[in-house]
């Protein structure tokens, strides 16, 4: 890693072949990891939007947060541990046919060597084996970020109280997303991050995934 607004990934990657940039198949049917360590991504996004919008009617009232993250990657291994062991629906094939992976031989020739699922998958799709960017994805993901339903009481059945406004509220946040760059059985939230509330953005080593809460209230005022 090095900088800081302009942070970016600096990784051992996949061998390109220089003349048509697509990936390098060695003789034995795996990408050929590169020697030399490589900027693989950019963990900025592009841009943000978010929206607030809020629905009342007499003494009900409907809020609503959605984000919108355009950019940014992500370096992940929990995709690349699903995927890299089959643990996936991703890789709900037959697994005793063989694969040819996409790329070219050393004379620039399209590969046809043959490897079976484990190798192509484990050895390559993973990442593990000094290839990061097999698993640095585009993190874009749009995100219902908060939901919530109040009601007031009518101010008749509060007038002979104390009490200037009750409401009750259900809240729920971290609804629902949409990340459409990563394995799509992976259920994968990419505003996981291995490193906290630290400087340091778009790395991923196993982590938690991230929670969906929900919550009730009684609000008072005097």
């Amino acid at each position: 890693i090095r900088g800081y607004h302009t942070v970016k990934y600096m990784n051992t990657s996949n061998t390109k072949d220089p003349a048509n940039g697509k990936r390098l198949v060695g003789s034995d049917g795996n990408y050929i990891s590169s020697t030399a360590i490589d900027i693989i991504g950019d963990p900025n996004a592009k841009y943000k939007l978010s929206g607030i919008s809020t629905l009342s009617y007499k003494n009900l009232s409907f809020r609503m947060q959605w984000d919108f993250v355009q950019g940014g990657d992500l370096l992940a291994y929990t995709p690349g541990t699903l995927i890299g062991r089959g643990l996936t629906k991703d890789t709900d094939f037959d697994r005793l046919l063989p694969w040819v992976l996409p790329g070219v031989k050393a004379d620039g020739t399209s590969n046809d060597k043959q490897i079976s699922s484990s190798e192509a998958f484990f050895n390559n799709f993973s990442g593990f084996f000094g290839m990061s960017d097999l698993i640095t994805y585009d993190a874009t993901v749009v995100r219902l970020r908060e939901a919530s339903l109040s009601y007031s009481l009518p101010s008749s059945l509060i007038k002979k109280t104390p009490f200037g406004e009750v409401s009750i509220v259900l809240s729920g946040q971290n609804l629902w997303y949409y990340a459409p760059n990563f394995p799509k059985y992976c259920n994968f939230d990419p505003e996981t991050s291995s490193l906290g509330v630290s400087n340091v953005r778009g790395l991923e080593y196993l982590t938690g995934p991230t929670s969906r809460r929900f919550g009730g209230s009684v609000r008072v005022t005097f």
